[in-house]
């Protein structure tokens, strides 16, 4: 479905482009449902399904908070909490903010991570030794 809509785009308006402006269209092939890793964007299939999980703890994060304050709630009756944990259950697993495992943006490292520029310990020391990190200076006495 995707390739044919592609090759209907190109046919379309290559062909309008090409004589006009003398330039043949090129479409970079990681933009039509192909997945991050064969574009490079990511380390590994790890940091693929961090993102995903990221992605989906956004998406559903808004219900979540909803679901629990009435499952919490001491003061509803206990059949509305029983609906509430039904409603929790029915959500996807990986929408689940306790479920995220923190990963180096860099080089998906999981452990040693520096939070607020989630990196690893190891990309962090270096990319401050070299200036790349804005309000860093290594220690000097």
């Amino acid at each position: 479905m995707a390739a044919s809509r592609l090759a209907m785009f190109t046919n379309r308006f290559s062909g309008l482009l090409s004589p006009v402006l003398g330039l043949s269209l090129q479409i970079p092939r990681c933009l039509v449902h192909t997945t991050p890793v064969t574009c490079n964007y990511y380390p590994n299939w790890k940091m693929v399904k961090e993102v995903k999980h990221r992605k989906a703890v956004k998406q559903y994060a808004f219900q979540r908070l909803n679901i629990n304050a009435l499952r919490k709630n001491k003061i509803i009756p206990p059949e509305i909490q029983e609906i509430a944990d039904k409603d929790i259950a029915a959500l996807p697993n990986m929408s689940s903010i306790s479920m995220l495992h923190k990963r180096c943006m860099i080089t998906s490292r999981p452990r040693g991570l520096v939070t607020r520029w989630r990196l690893s310990r190891i990309v962090w020391r270096h990319e401050a030794d070299y200036n790349k990190l804005s309000g860093i200076q290594r220690a000097m006495w």
